[in-house]
C-alpha cells in the first residue's frame, strides 16, 4: 500500500482502530456469552462452588472482558437459574435421592442440680446430687414418593424411653448413640395420615403436656392422624405394642382421640379433646418385662401388676393472640385429666397450667414462660410411660413446675426449668427439688 499524504495515513489508522476496536468489540460480545454460558454450566454442577464464580467473574472485569454490569447479569441469572433448580428439586451435583432428604437436629448442655429428702421410719435421709449432663439428637426426612416420607433419628442416650441424656462421667468415656426414632408417614388424601414404625411421640396424638407421657418416649406401633374436611374436628387413633413376651400375649395398648379445633372468636383459639386409654395383656404382667418405672404401681405378693390401666381422660387449652401487643404476643391455659377405670382408689391425675411470651421461642429475643401444678396418683397410669423428671419418674407425685426459654440467638435458646414436688400417700414420703438449666443449639 502507497501513502500519497498524511492524509491517507491518518484515513488509514483511524479505519484500522475502528476495525480493531469493533473487534474487540465482537471478541467481548464472544467472551460474554461464551462466559456466560460456563458459568452457567459450572453453577448448574454445584452451587458449592458460588464464591469461585464470583471471583471468576471479578476477574474477568479486571481484564476488561465484561463491564461490571454484564457481571452482575450473569450473576443475577446464575442465582435465578439455581433456585429454579433447587424449587424444581434438580441438580447435577448430587444424586436425586440426596436432595429429598432434609437433615436437622440439636445439641443440648445441660446443669443439673437436685435434692432428695426421704423418710423412712420416722428418720429422714437428705441426698444431694449436681451434674453435667449432653444430648445430641440428629434427624431425617426423606421423601419416598408423593405423599410418602420416611423419618428416621438417632439420640444420645441408653436404653431407658424416657431420657436421652449422658451424664458427663467414667473418666471421659464414649457415650452410646442409638436408634431414637424411624417410621414412614404415608398420607393417601389430605388430611389423612398413616404412621408406622417407632414414631415420634408427640406426631401420634395431640399430648397438652408431659403429665401422661415423657417428652422423650416415642412409641412403637402404628398411628392413624385425620382431620374432617371443612371442619374443626380431628380424630387419632394408634395400636403400640409394649413388648414382646415370648410366652404370654404381648402387652399392648390402643389409643383413640377425638378432638376439635377452632377460633372461638378474634385471637381466641380454643382446642380440646377427648382421651380413651385401652391396655390388653398389661394386669398380671411381670413387673420385670416391664421398660424402666418408677415402682409405684400396686404390684401384688409376686411382683405382677395388681390393676388393668384402661383410662380416660381430656386435655384442654384456650390460647389467645397479641394479649399485649409487641411484649406478650401470646397466652394460653391449658389442663389435662386421666381416670383410671379399674382401681377404686388412687387412680385419677390432673395438671393445670397457663403460658405466655412467645407461642415459638426461635427468633432472637423471643421468650416464654411456663407454670404448672400436678397430681399423678399411685394407679392413675402406668409409672414408666409418665414424666421422668417428676420425682424421679414416677407415679403417686404432686407438684409445682415452673420454665422460662430465651432465645439468645437463632436456633440458639437457653432454658431454666425448676421442680418441687413430693408423694401424695406413701408411707415412706419423698420431697425433691430439681434445677436445670440448657442452652440448646439447634442445627
Amino acid at each position: 500500500m502507497v501513502f500519497r499524504d498524511c492524509n491517507d495515513i491518518n484515513a488509514t489508522f483511524i479505519s484500522l482502530r475502528s476495525l480493531i476496536m469493533r473487534g474487540l468489540q465482537i471478541m467481548k460480545k464472544i467472551f460474554f456469552g461464551i462466559g456466560s454460558g460456563l458459568l452457567m454450566m459450572l453453577f448448574c454442577l454445584t452451587n458449592v462452588f458460588a464464591g469461585e464464580i464470583s471471583i471468576l467473574v471479578d476477574e474477568l472485569v479486571k481484564r476488561d472482558i465484561l463491564s461490571p454490569v454484564e457481571a452482575q447479569i450473569i450473576l443475577d441469572e446464575t442465582k435465578q437459574q439455581v433456585a429454579k433448580e433447587i424449587a424444581e428439586q434438580k441438580s447435577y451435583a448430587v444424586p436425586s435421592w440426596v436432595q429429598k432428604v432434609k437433615l436437622k437436629g440439636d445439641l443440648r448442655l445441660r446443669y443439673q442440680s437436685e435434692e432428695k429428702d426421704s423418710t423412712k421410719s420416722g428418720k429422714v435421709s437428705t441426698s444431694k446430687r449436681e451434674r453435667g449432663r449432653v444430648r445430641i439428637r440428629v434427624g431425617a426426612e426423606a421423601k419416598v414418593t408423593e405423599g410418602c416420607k420416611l423419618n428416621f433419628g438417632l439420640a444420645s442416650g441408653g436404653s431407658d424411653p424416657r431420657s436421652t441424656n449422658q451424664t458427663f462421667q467414667d473418666n471421659f468415656s464414649t457415650k452410646g448413640i442409638n436408634l431414637d426414632y424411624a417410621y414412614a408417614n404415608f398420607s393417601p388424601m389430605q388430611g389423612l395420615n398413616i404412621l408406622g414404625g417407632k414414631i415420634k411421640g408427640k406426631k401420634t396424638i395431640w399430648m397438652n403436656s408431659d403429665l401422661l407421657w415423657d417428652g422423650d418416649v416415642n412409641p412403637e406401633g402404628i398411628a392413624l392422624k385425620a382431620t374432617v374436611p371443612g371442619t374443626d374436628f380431628f380424630v387419632n387413633t394408634a395400636y403400640f405394642v409394649l413388648d414382646e413376651i415370648k410366652k404370654y400375649a404381648d402387652p399392648t395398648m390402643v389409643v383413640v382421640q377425638p378432638g376439635l379445633k377452632m377460633e372461638i372468636m378474634d385471637g381466641l383459639i380454643l382446642k380440646s379433646a377427648l382421651n380413651y386409654y385401652a391396655f390388653n395383656s398389661i394386669q398380671g404382667l411381670d413387673y420385670s418385662n416391664i421398660y424402666e418405672g418408677g415402682e409405684t404401681n400396686t404390684l401384688t405378693s409376686d411382683s405382677h401388676l395388681k390393676y388393668d390401666y384402661d383410662a380416660w381422660g381430656f386435655s384442654t387449652e384456650w390460647a389467645m393472640k397479641d394479649v399485649v401487643p409487641g411484649m406478650i404476643n401470646y397466652t394460653a391455659v391449658f389442663t389435662d385429666y386421666i381416670s383410671n377405670l379399674d382401681p377404686s382408689d388412687q387412680n385419677t391425675g390432673y395438671l393445670v397450667g397457663f403460658k405466655f411470651g412467645d407461642k415459638k421461642v426461635a427468633k432472637p429475643g423471643t421468650w416464654q414462660t411456663k407454670a404448672l401444678y400436678r397430681e399423678l396418683e399411685k394407679d392413675a397410669w402406668p409409672d414408666f410411660l409418665a414424666d421422668s423428671d417428676l420425682l424421679g419418674g414416677i407415679t403417686d407425685a404432686k407438684g409445682y413446675e415452673l420454665i422460662f426459654k430465651y432465645a439468645l440467638a437463632k436456633n440458639v435458646v437457653l432454658g431454666f426449668d425448676f421442680y418441687n414436688t413430693e408423694t401424695i400417700k406413701a408411707v415412706n414420703k419423698k420431697e425433691q427439688t430439681l434445677f436445670q438449666a440448657d442452652c440448646v443449639f439447634k442445627f
